[in-house]
């Protein structure tokens, strides 16, 4: 007998699952809309799940698993990223909330909440049913798909939060500034939420102004997870964080400094999470106070060949990791970055992870990234940085690196730009990076 697990565990009719234009949705009226919106569906094999707003996108995601049907979480929205996987995927749709739509692909509209007769159970989904596919851009540009079954995703959203020591007599709220289709997003705002009985806020607020009202809008004590960018950002301005029970980062490095600042200012634990599209979450640590990742209860590491794997857990299969680790013993390690992060200059090594931090933490820099420009000849790698520091000059902020990184690695050309083109987790795509680059050198802005 195939083994099947619930849409939402511990199920209680009543519970919130989260606010609908400020109405609070029941769990059981959460699941009678997904049968309903499952029932509707274009009879398709996958969905590309495009809904801004979360509750939108949990309602299509639990639609289309009680249908059988694969979400597909694009590594881009752009919408040529999404007609090239379309393309890929020819029984393919969108399910969408109103956005921008790619042109030429089918879509349906998650419909309005409505008045429902409540669902007395949760719908059981087969644990082995295949229910989404993430997608990275991959080293070639080509994307790569990572299939990912409904019991593994049940398996890490009961796990993950013990594993960040959320105490469910406590806080039973989740805000997230971090996209419910990036795999980080999905487990903290999704999945960790429908299978601990916990509710979430529908928006994604990104500025500090608009976090403190999403948080001063919730009943009770609440979780942000976020990224360490949009932390920053709430550092700097110091805002009120009100009802705020803790913090969750990912995405990229949280330095133990900025957590430390965080911990100080608003009085409560901020936990990283160490963990890739290929696996989910897959370590967790306080970087307040230790530079060591702990492995997930259940999961261990081990070398083979060049490469580390990860197994156990909520991973059918090991997986291969894509950073460098220095492992203390299969549970606990220190993270030394991707192999493509290393720049080799004049017989010196540094990871562009370790010029960022040290570009970030001078003050008057609001954000930085140090890149190898595509004109480097091979093997002849030479730096350049953006840096969004309105008030320096260029000439002020390498005197300053220089106290702090090798001359070698100083970049030519700094270029001081209004912004830089982050996504929506804060990463930054190298074609937009390199588009900003441009047009500053063509202005005239960089460094002597």
């Amino acid at each position: 007998m195939r083994a099947e697990l619930p849409l939402i565990s511990g199920f209680e009719p009543n519970a919130t699952v989260g606010w609908a234009g400020g109405e609070p949705i029941s769990a059981a009226r959460f699941c009678a809309a997904a049968i309903e919106v499952a029932a509707s569906l274009p009879r398709r094999r996958h969905a590309f799940n495009l809904c801004e707003d979360r509750l939108n996108f949990m309602l299509g995601f639990a639609a289309a698993v009680i249908a059988r049907q694969v979400s597909l979480l694009p590594y881009s929205r752009a919408p040529g990223a999404i007609r090239d996987l379309c393309g890929a995927h020819a029984d393919s749709y969108c399910i969408s909330d109103g956005g921008d739509l790619p042109a030429g692909v089918p879509a349906i509209m998650v419909p309005p909440w409505r008045a429902l007769d409540g669902a007395s159970e949760a719908p059981l989904i087969p644990a082995d049913v295949e229910a989404l596919v993430a997608f990275t851009s991959g080293s070639t540009g080509r994307p790569q798909a990572h299939s990912k079954t409904w019991g593994s995703l049940v398996s890490d959203g009961r796990s993950l939060f013990c594993d960040l020591g959320i105490d469910r007599s406590g806080a039973r709220a989740i805000l997230g500034t971090v996209p419910a289709q990036h795999v980080y997003g999905l487990e903290t705002t999704v999945m960790m939420p429908l299978q601990n009985g916990a509710a979430v806020h529908s928006g994604i607020p990104l500025l500090p102004a608009d976090v403190t009202a999403a948080l001063a809008g919730m009943p009770g004590r609440c979780w942000l997870a976020t990224t360490p960018l949009h932390l920053r950002a709430c550092v700097a301005e110091r805002v009120p964080l009100p009802h705020l029970a803790g913090i969750v980062c990912a995405t990229m490095p949280l330095s133990s400094e900025l957590a430390r600042d965080a911990e100080r200012v608003w009085g409560v634990p901020v936990h990283e999470i160490y963990g890739c599209t290929e696996a989910g979450a897959v370590a967790v640590r306080r970087p307040a106070s230790s530079a060591c990742w702990r492995v997930r209860p259940g999961m261990r590491l081990h070398r083979r060949g060049s490469g580390t794997w990860v197994e156990g857990g909520h991973l059918p299969n090991p997986i291969r990791l894509p950073d460098r680790l220095k492992l203390a013993n299969e549970m606990e390690f220190t993270l030394l970055g991707r192999p493509s992060d290393m720049v080799k200059i004049a017989g010196k090594r540094v990871s562009l992870e370790a010029l960022n931090h040290e570009l970030q933490r001078l003050p008057g820099v609001r954000d930085g990234v140090f890149f190898i420009p595509d004109s480097c000849p091979p093997g002849q790698p030479r730096l350049a940085a953006l840096i969004v520091a309105p008030e320096l000059k260029a000439a002020a902020i390498l005197r300053a690196l220089r106290e702090r990184i090798d001359a070698v690695f100083l970049p030519r050309p700094l270029l001081i730009v209004d912004a830089i083109p982050r996504g929506a987790t804060g990463k930054i795509p190298r074609e937009g990076l390199l588009a900003i680059a441009e047009a500053a050198q063509a202005r005239g802005q960089r460094s002597a």
